[in-house]
């Protein structure tokens, strides 16, 4: 399993759009084969902080993900909406973990 986390920063005066393109984009997300999880969090006491949450099986599945069309249109949407680049972390497990 590979957890991604991609912290957002969004335009003030674009976070309506910013939840509706992510709403638009995760069910084409959750069929790639081997993402399990596509769910967008926002920072608490923050209006315009936003982490993506994301679970694939495997390197292979994230790999996949990223060199997918719905992957690259989604980046176009995101162009205008957010204040700069996503700061991306992907995580593995460390033993024995919880589920």
């Amino acid at each position: 399993m590979i957890n991604v986390t991609a912290a957002v920063t969004v335009r003030e005066d674009r976070t309506a759009e910013f939840e509706q393109a992510v709403a638009a984009a995760r069910p084409g997300m959750l069929v790639d084969e081997g993402c399990t999880r596509w769910d967008l969090q926002r920072v608490s006491g923050s209006e315009v902080d936003y982490v993506l949450i994301e679970e694939y099986a495997d390197g292979d599945a994230l790999r996949r993900h990223g060199s997918s069309a719905e992957f690259a249109t989604f980046g176009e949407v995101l162009k205008d909406l957010v204040a700069g680049p996503p700061v991306i972390s992907v995580l593995r497990p460390v033993g024995e973990q919880i589920k």
